[in-house]
């Protein structure tokens, strides 16, 4: 399978997955998502374009602050795979988990999603591969996130996947795991 790797912009927003066909509402797509950023869900406009503004003021603020924060997975011209990252303190929810906060030396891993039908395929290694790329040849120290046991539905995926790549259990409780990967 040809997956290819675009960096998040605003010019791709529109392209981020859909997650209806995981047995989510119609508006659950990547695009309209704030939860890292918003953690309080009861301040998500209701209107959807108020949610994707939301999200594309994040995406131009992070990047201009500190540079690309995302990547998309194309096959052929549909985006099956989704990856979300920056500093920590950029994502408000971060600190909403027992086995966190993240590292202060680390980017956070937000999402890496990949659309049910293209799961293992190899499209989240290719985009894991792009995001560590991209992290460490510019001088990131380490990358964290939090992966669920025993389930691919959550915003990271599965913690086998993690630890398939190197990453490392940093702290853990019942549910989820603190993982880490560092560059030499």
């Amino acid at each position: 399978m040809d997956v290819e790797i675009a960096d998040l912009s605003e010019a791709v927003l529109e392209h981020l997955p859909d997650w209806s066909s995981h047995g989510s509402a119609r508006d659950a797509g990547c695009r309209f998502c704030l939860y890292w950023e918003e953690p309080d869900r009861a301040k998500w406009p209701e209107p959807l374009h108020e949610r994707e503004a939301l999200k594309r003021e994040w995406v131009r603020r992070v990047t201009a602050e500190f540079g690309v924060c995302g990547k998309l997975a194309f096959v052929g011209s549909k985006a099956v795979g989704y990856s979300q990252f920056s500093p920590p303190a950029h994502l408000p929810n971060v600190t909403s988990y027992e086995c966190g906060p993240p590292s202060s030396d680390a980017v956070f891993v937000a999402c890496l999603f990949v659309v049910r039908e293209h799961r293992g395929h190899g499209v989240g290694s290719a985009l894991l591969r792009a995001v560590v790329a991209e992290l460490s040849s510019r001088g990131v120290e380490a990358v964290e996130t939090l992966a669920r046991r025993g389930s691919a539905d959550n915003p990271s995926g599965p913690l086998g996947f993690w630890l398939k790549h190197n990453f490392t259990v940093v702290r853990e409780d019942d549910e989820f795991a603190l993982v880490r990967q560092e560059f030499a």
